[in-house]
């Protein structure tokens, strides 16, 4: 049983200045082929606020934006640039609404970097999109095991899966919506500096089994894992996880993933098959190492299609994120054994 002020903002903690609340939806229509997966996420010592959105699908460019907000109270109606969540009963419906505008990124695999940025600072063109969907869960939440070796990313995550419905416009295409989404909820100290690589996925199908997780490692050997599948009215925790990864060149400093081939496993569920990544969101965040030498933490979040082995179709996102160096050339990401 998961107690249900946790599907709300916790009180924060004054003395752990990298303290963080943060949200983020995936959802795609599998009948127009489009997706959008947007975050919101407080630092409630700084007074600060941000936002990441990701808008793609058949005949459309990469849609993209990161913008900044500031806030005076923390609390559970959740706003940036025009983004808004609206929460109705714990763990039941979340309204997503937006109104904006988002960067076009190319029609290349890999938005650009420089795409990666505020609407209004942007130079390169961009759509207005508006949305107003509904995301309702029809799964358990899943909520990861307490463990102090995840100190330094949150002190709580919650996963979800769910129908999403709603009305969708781009580029003054208005499109009926109804599809799957995925959300995921983080509280906690978020610092940037400290993972050296994660893989954060979430996999969507008309009908389930679909699964979350996340695993990460802080010095490049141990790995720390959670994560569910999704089905039948149980969220099972995940029990096995193996990837393999092909890269592709960009123009930007690291390649980008190619295709993804993973086998994600619980009791009684086994997801076994191999992606193509159509669309890949570059995130950067500047920190320093152990070192005190400047560095960024880069995080591609990837979308993907894939097929498993008995035949289904299904759609996500994977992030690939890893550490660039202040000199040298990037290294790859760090990848789990093969399946």
């Amino acid at each position: 049983m998961i107690e249900l002020h946790h599907d709300r903002v916790h009180v924060p903690d004054p003395a752990r200045e990298r303290w963080r609340e943060s949200y983020y939806f995936l959802c795609y229509d599998f009948t127009h082929r489009v997706g959008v997966c947007s975050s919101i996420g407080y630092r409630p010592s700084k007074g600060y606020s941000g936002s990441m959105h990701y808008l793609w699908g058949e005949g459309l460019p990469n849609l993209v934006a990161m913008e900044k907000g500031r806030f005076a109270q923390h609390r559970d109606v959740h706003d940036v640039a025009g983004l808004e969540y609206v929460p109705g009963d714990p763990f039941g419906p979340w309204v997503l609404r937006f109104d904006g505008r988002l960067n076009d990124g190319g029609t290349d695999v890999a938005a650009p970097v420089e795409a990666m940025t505020e609407a209004a600072a942007f130079t390169g063109g961009g759509e207005d999109v508006r949305y107003d969907l509904t995301f309702t869960p029809d799964q358990p939440a899943y909520m990861y095991r307490e463990d102090p070796a995840w100190d330094g990313l949150f002190d709580g995550h919650l996963d979800e899966v769910g129908a999403v419905t709603g009305t969708l416009t781009v580029g003054g295409r208005e499109i009926a919506f109804a599809g799957r989404g995925a959300k995921d909820h983080s509280w906690g100290v978020r610092d940037w500096a400290r993972p050296l690589g994660w893989r954060w996925v979430d996999m969507l199908f008309q009908e389930g089994p679909e699964a979350t997780l996340w695993r990460v490692t802080f010095d490049g050997r141990e790995w720390l894992a959670d994560g569910a599948i999704f089905a039948d009215g149980l969220a099972e925790p995940v029990t096995e996880f193996r990837e393999a990864v092909t890269w592709a060149p960009r123009a930007a400093d690291a390649d980008r993933p190619a295709t993804w081939d993973f086998l994600i496993a619980s009791e009684h569920h086994r997801l076994r098959g191999t992606a193509e990544i159509v669309g890949v969101a570059p995130l950067l965040f500047g920190i320093r190492d152990a070192a005190g030498e400047r560095a960024v933490m880069w995080n591609d979040r990837a979308v993907y299609r894939c097929r498993l082995e008995d035949g289904r179709e299904g759609f996500g996102s994977a992030e690939f994120q890893f550490r660039v160096p202040a000199s040298g050339a990037p290294p790859r990401p760090f990848t789990a054994p093969a399946p």
